[in-house]
């Protein structure tokens, strides 16, 4: 194939991927934590940091990209994931499930693409990545939008998403033949939709636990009929929040050849540095009669990052033709969600220059998270890998878990196959199952009036990669 040829494609291809990932319903991955990236570490059920994962080590440990083969190599890859999350009333047992309503969530297109360059004893790689998230979509007519205290169905929307995209830029260097170093700095962008119902019993119990002041608060929980209030920031867009903000983030990765078939790698991912996510919405005061009084104003969620993370991982060639991998992963969501800063100031109309402020207790947990794989090459042209994960902990605490933020998919099982067709091509599909035991808030709290549960399984069917 002529050099001219080959650049044809490589534009078409890159046409192909910008259209996926400018028309995608939601950018979003795993909820609350990453599958992995790049066909290598995709079929690892998102491991790898020890072994050779092609471009996409730029995102998971750039020291590895001294594993590539020299030269260049382009990535490309687009996945489809398709959640189910169900939350139950247990006390009227009313079912509501995510559904595929406007351009938020559902299915979510992820795309990706990266380039890298191996030289002697150094590497370079750039990428775009859709780096961490979680959708939901229970519309309208849902018990998630009514209200307990008078029983009122206010038909406003109940909904979810926030999303990361990651732009990083990375270098490693080769200082003796068995150790390998990298670094990468991140242009990060996070956004927040969030459409929510809260219960008068839940702005009081607000109140109560000094976790909500300020005069639109005092005005708000003054109304005598008061059955709720609701929050709508939602930018229907398939990449940009309601809420957003923008910053910086990276990584730090060090790769050691223990023995000639066995390496040993340390990652470790900062904690980013956002600015404060902002953006404009409406207040929604909802009285037992089913009066709006809406409230329209700007809305901030101050000092909200996406979390460090440090990563330990081995990679074994047991034979020629088979490698195996494990991956020991602490994620700290905790810093970052265990509470949440909300302010709002109202703009325009009675209540101009009110505020609230509100302490939201999200309850995300620090996770440990497992990983093992295995890759197989019975020949130059087939490649087959499978892994399994498992996160020691729930990603909510019980007491915690609302409605509209979904849990944690703690386990996942994937197979994949590669096929190369010519030296410098291959393509890449396989499918991820993930699914969380069933998580139950026993009710009268700030997250939840009615005792609920939810379940959560997604499956992630498609990976492509021309590279």
């Amino acid at each position: 194939m002529t050099r001219l040829a080959r650049h044809a494609n490589y534009k078409r291809l890159l046409t192909f991927i910008i259209s996926s990932s400018l028309s995608c319903t939601s950018l979003a991955v795993e909820l609350g934590r990453i599958e992995g990236f790049g066909p290598v570490s995709r079929g690892f059920a998102g491991g790898g940091v020890a072994h050779a994962t092609g471009a996409a080590a730029i995102i998971l440990n750039p020291a590895e990209l001294l594993s590539n083969k020299p030269g260049h190599e382009l990535m490309m890859q687009v996945s489809e994931i398709r959640a189910a999350i169900d939350v139950r009333n247990e006390q009227s047992h009313e079912i509501v499930r995510t559904a595929n309503l406007g351009n938020n969530r559902g299915p979510y297109d992820l795309p990706e693409i990266a380039y890298s360059y191996r030289a002697d004893k150094w590497a370079f790689g750039v990428g775009l990545f859709a780096a961490a998230g979680f959708g939901i979509e229970y519309g309208r007519d849902s018990f998630l939008s009514t209200t307990t205290t008078g029983n009122v169905d206010t038909g406003l929307e109940a909904s979810a998403r926030l999303t990361a995209l990651r732009i990083p830029i990375a270098l490693a260097w080769q200082p003796t033949p068995t150790l390998r170093l990298g670094a990468a700095l991140d242009i990060v962008n996070l956004g927040i939709n969030i459409a929510t119902l809260y219960d008068a019993k839940q702005v009081r119990m607000l109140v109560q636990q000094n976790r909500a002041s300020g005069g639109l608060v005092t005005v708000v929980g003054a109304l005598p009929t008061l059955a709720g209030v609701h929050l709508n920031f939602i930018n229907d867009h398939p990449i940009s929040g309601g809420l957003s903000g923008w910053g910086i983030g990276g990584r730090l990765g060090v790769s050691w050849q223990v023995q000639a078939n066995t390496s040993l790698a340390l990652a470790y991912e900062f904690e980013t540095r956002l600015t404060d996510l902002r953006g404009k919405g409406r207040l929604t005061a909802v009285d037992i009669l089913n009066n709006h009084i809406p409230v329209d104003g700007q809305g901030r969620f101050n000092d909200m990052q996406l979390p460090a993370a440090f990563i330990i991982g081995v990679s074994h060639q047991a034979k020629p033709n088979i490698s195996v991998i494990a991956d020991l992963r602490r994620t700290f969501w905790k810093n970052m969600l265990g509470d949440a800063r909300f302010s709002y100031r109202a703009q325009g109309g009675l209540f101009d220059g009110q505020e609230l402020n509100a302490l939201l207790p999200l309850g995300f947990n620090n996770i440990t998270s497992l990983t093992l794989g295995a890759e197989w090459s019975p020949n130059d042209n087939w490649t087959f890998r499978s892994g399994a994960s498992h996160a020691v902990q729930q990603l909510v605490k019980d007491q915690n878990f609302s409605g509209t933020f979904p849990t944690l998919t703690r386990n996942h099982l994937v197979a994949n196959a590669s096929y190369r067709w010519q030296s410098q091509y291959e393509l890449t599909f396989g499918c991820t199952y993930a699914w969380t035991p069933t998580v139950r808030n026993p009710g009268n709290n700030i997250s939840s009036i009615p005792p609920i549960k939810g379940r959560n399984h997604q499956i992630t069917p498609v990976n492509f990669l021309p590279n």
